[in-house]
């Protein structure tokens, strides 16, 4: 029933966040590249070194996407759908890296699915003032365990870019597992 709520607030908070700009506050989200390399500012770093891995995502960089609004059957309304840059686009099904701080949907101590934000609870895309572009649905490869609102994590999966599902957000981290 919470993640039926959540998800509703997101179609609402879509809505409201567009006709104000929903970019706001994304260009002060911290990038979150302690681990890639330090060249010049884009919106996916390399792994760092020779070996392959997982491409280091920022949170400016997801920034990359804007939005038209359209009809959808769902929710019997005009909502914002993402068209996303190609930068971003470029990563969608390949394995990433993001870190950001949690905030859980159940609070059973067997999460099997969060949404990670670019900022805290209080400024993040549902209670502050940041667009949609600034939270990701992580969908774990394995149950979570306990995690703690606004506890910073790093999360390694498959990013898949969503223009179509309103019960899920614009970024699904699938199969994801914790690293930090």
């Amino acid at each position: 029933m919470r993640k039926i709520f959540i998800h509703a607030s997101v179609i609402f908070f879509y809505i409201m966040l567009f006709q104000r700009c929903s970019r706001s506050g994304v260009d002060e989200a911290p990038a979150y590249e302690e681990k890639a390399p330090t060249s010049s500012d884009t919106s996916v770093r390399a792994n760092p070194g020779s070996e392959p891995g997982p491409i280091y995502l920022s949170w400016k960089g997801l920034a990359d996407v804007s939005f038209e609004m359209k009809y959808h059957e769902m929710a019997q309304a005009e909502v914002p759908i993402p068209i996303f840059g190609e930068n971003i686009q470029a990563v969608a099904g390949k394995e990433v890296q993001i870190s950001g701080y949690v905030i859980p949907l159940e609070e059973t101590g067997e999460e099997s699915y969060i949404v990670l934000s670019a900022f805290p609870y209080t400024q993040c895309f549902f209670c502050g003032g940041a667009g949609p572009e600034s939270v990701m649905d992580i969908l774990p490869k394995e149950p979570l365990g306990r995690l703690l609102m606004d506890q910073k994590v790093t999360f390694r999966g498959r990013l898949r870019l969503n223009d179509h599902d309103l019960m899920y957000l614009n970024y699904i981290l699938d199969d994801a597992v914790l690293v930090e």
